[in-house]
């Protein structure tokens, strides 16, 4: 009996070492999956890497990109912006020509309007002096006239007013036009012709003065400043004329402005108006309206009437 439970026993011993194998084996089967399952983790780890890397260039190169966008971007906003101002100062510039422009038209409008005014107190002044009349453009032929000149505001008007209707009567406004007077004395009539005195009608001076008796010249003693330019105008006009007599009246004595007749002799160099020329020179100031005119303007008035008779006698 015991030598057929050996033999039994030795019958297993095989089979334990093939099952020992076998379990072996497993083992190492198992062991090289999980090598090779380590393997693909790594190597899908490294490829994970690569990928992130390669989408991290691809980030970079969206973002170069995106900075370049963003350059030539600026670069665009910049030529909008510069457009944008031109727009601006062409705008600018047609609102200051539409200022411009509203000016010219302002300025043009109120000259027109002084210009109705001016014409409109000359209307009255017609109307309020029947012996005042308008004249025509042209010298008159018949007889020979006592020119009234000088530069505007220096008081001719009412120096006509002395000579020609014996009073005193103010002239507030500058004349624009002419001014004349026919006057009768005893033996004869004498026609004061007074011109006005701003620069659109100086160019009439010189033509009147081929038919003037004698030049009566107005100067305004306190403008110290236009003295100057009365002594061109004076002497431009007795330059052409020789031996025409002249009779100055330094107006406005009585302003405390008011240079000397002395000094207004100096400032108009009236010692070079020419020896053979007849030359007066009287001080006088504007009173009241309707007073009686002073003791010098009556001299002066009778010294005009002499001096235009010899004239006419001589012509």
């Amino acid at each position: 009996m015991e030598k057929g439970k050996v033999k039994r026993e030795k019958g297993k011993e095989p089979e334990k070492e093939k099952i020992q194998q076998k379990e072996e084996r497993n083992k190492k089967k198992v062991e090289k999956e999980k090598i090779k399952e380590k393997e693909k983790g790594k190597e899908e780890k490294i490829k994970e890497k690569n990928g992130k890397e390669k989408t991290g260039k691809g980030k970079e190169e969206k973002i170069k990109e995106k900075n370049g966008k963003g350059k030539t971007g600026k670069g665009e906003e910049e030529k909008i912006k510069a457009k944008e101002k031109g727009k601006e100062e062409k705008i600018k510039e047609k609102e200051n020509g539409k200022e411009e422009k509203s000016k010219r038209n302002e300025d043009e409008k109120r000259q027109e309007r002084e210009t109705e005014e001016e014409k409109e107190q000359f209307k009255e002044k017609e109307k309020d002096n029947s012996t005042l009349i308008k004249i025509p453009l042209e010298p008159l032929e018949k007889n020979k006239q006592i020119l009234v000149l000088g530069l505007d505001g220096a008081g001719k008007t009412s120096i006509l007013h002395f000579l020609a209707l014996n009073r005193v009567q103010r002239s507030v406004a500058p004349t624009q036009g002419f001014n004349a007077v026919c006057i009768s004395t005893e033996d004869r009539q004498m026609e004061f012709l007074e011109i006005g005195g701003s620069e659109p009608f100086r160019s009439y001076w010189e033509m009147y003065l081929s038919r003037g008796l004698l030049l009566v010249f107005v100067v305004d003693s306190a403008d110290h400043k236009r003295l100057p330019e009365a002594k061109k105008y004076l002497h431009q006009l007795i330059g052409t004329n020789p031996v025409l007599p002249l009779v100055v009246f330094a107006n406005k004595q009585d302003l405390e402005a008011a240079y000397h007749i002395t000094d207004i002799h100096e400032a108009l160099a009236l010692s070079e108006v020419g020896n053979d020329r007849k030359m007066f020179l009287f001080g006088t100031q504007v009173t009241e309206d309707g007073s009686e005119i002073p003791s010098i303007i009556q001299d002066a008035r009778d010294l005009i009437a002499h001096l235009a008779a010899d004239m006419s006698d001589q012509a």
